[in-house]
């Protein structure tokens, strides 16, 4: 019945496209590739959340500096992520995502010098590559996989969670035996393994001539109508969606520990606890998409993530220590929201080129609006020497969350 539903929502041509992949061993080691890549994709960032604090002792950073540290991702990803289609056209999608890999490794690398130029150099750099990779796998799902969009999307995402929580959960306790440098730098090395597989991957697409992982030519009234995209009232819904779960995304990944830490709770289990927070998120964002791909509407997926990251987010503001474990868990699972917007680039288009559009425009307006997360979230702990204010504008942000999922959410393509 899932597989039924799913295949409404694919055009004769993607069908044809997955049947003459399925099988192939180039797919089976991209499918390897990319779930290696997601992996990586956020422990750049959930690695420094983990040890900010010790980072703002041993460097000087003021917590408004700390707060423009936190939001650098997001502010890259909205920068740069709107490349991505243009850079796919003229480089080539696997050669550009490459590139992407060995960015987040050179910047990684970067950030073991230790001071404060190349920590912000260096955050800048790897996250520009993740910015790229961001909106370029989503076509490769499309692409490779058009009817396993909830499997492959749902890999993706689970491996992407299970990264930010190994980097969560481990960077603390290597920066207390090996210092916060150590403990950020050594992340460089799955970055590596990553990029050797994808490279592996590609040359295996280009000696199988008939099963190639470059864009394959899609119809010209798929490329002449994309633009159109920008237009669509439905693009901008699953761009706000998008936005404001990145704006308590990246404030949970970047400030809960301090949270935590302000609350009484000691800096080991501060990182445990976003560790958890990230772990929860490792199940939910394998099994979400696949279910909600199975249906016409995702609204009431939107609206219950939402409602889990509210309740999480008011249990913060009200016993942040007394509940600690309960509001984690919620938050993780709030954080489901991310893989179903992921799902959405897929399911609410008809072309890999058109996903690349949506992919593009609502990572990088998105991302931009997500900004807001992490910089208000110091501004005003700043200004208030306190957490209240702050929660409070996050716990506006699911309202609007909300109200633009149930728009995202509707059965058809934009």
């Amino acid at each position: 019945m899932g597989d039924a539903c799913q295949g409404e929502h694919i055009s004769e041509y993607e069908q044809k496209t997955e049947e003459r992949l399925r099988g192939s061993k180039a797919t089976a080691v991209l499918m390897v590739a990319v779930v290696l890549i997601a992996a990586n994709l956020r422990t750049a960032i959930a690695s420094l959340g983990a040890v900010l604090e010790q980072v703002q002792a041993m460097t000087g950073l003021t917590p408004a500096a700390a707060g423009l540290l936190n939001a650098l991702p997001v502010l890259s990803f909205a920068g740069l992520g709107g490349l991505g289609p243009l850079l796919m056209r003229r480089i080539g999608l696997n050669r550009m995502i490459g590139l992407a890999t060995c960015a987040l490794a050179a910047g990684l690398l970067l950030r073991l010098q230790g001071h404060v130029g190349p920590l912000f150099a260096g955050t800048a750099i790897a996250c520009g590559g993740i910015a790229v990779a961001n909106v370029l796998i989503p076509v490769v799902v499309k692409q490779r996989f058009p009817t396993r969009v909830g499997y492959v999307t749902g890999l993706y995402t689970a491996a992407l969670a299970g990264g930010s929580a190994l980097a969560a959960g481990l960077t603390a306790p290597v920066s207390e035996v090996a210092g916060w440098r150590t403990a950020l730098g050594m992340w460089s090395l799955p970055v590596m393994l990553a990029a050797f597989v994808w490279g592996g991957a590609s040359r295996r697409g280009r000696r199988e001539p008939a099963q190639r992982t470059e864009l394959p030519e899609t119809p010209h009234r798929a490329r002449t109508s994309s633009p159109q995209v920008w237009k669509s009232p439905r693009a901008w819904a699953i761009t706000l969606f998008f936005g404001t779960q990145s704006c308590l995304g990246y404030s949970v990944v970047g400030w809960l520990p301090t949270i935590y830490r302000d609350a009484g709770v000691d800096a080991v289990n501060a990182g445990v606890l976003l560790a958890v927070s990230l772990l929860v998120g490792v199940p939910v964002a394998f099994v979400v998409p696949q279910i909600a791909a199975r249906h016409a509407h995702q609204q009431w997926w939107a609206l219950g993530l939402t409602i889990c990251a509210g309740i999480g987010l008011a249990g913060l503001l009200v016993d942040p220590a007394g509940g600690a474990w309960l509001w984690a868990f919620l938050l993780g699972v709030g954080n489901g929201v991310f893989p179903l917007a992921l799902t959405l680039f897929t399911l609410r288009t008809s072309t890999p080129f058109a996903a690349a559009q949506l992919s593009a425009i609502a990572q990088s307006a998105g991302y931009l609006l997500g900004a807001i997360g992490p910089i208000g979230v110091g501004f005003l702990y700043a200004a208030t020497g306190g957490w209240a204010t702050s929660l409070a504008l996050l716990l506006a942000a699911m309202v609007v969350q909300a109200a633009s999922g149930i728009v995202a959410g509707r059965n058809g393509h934009i």
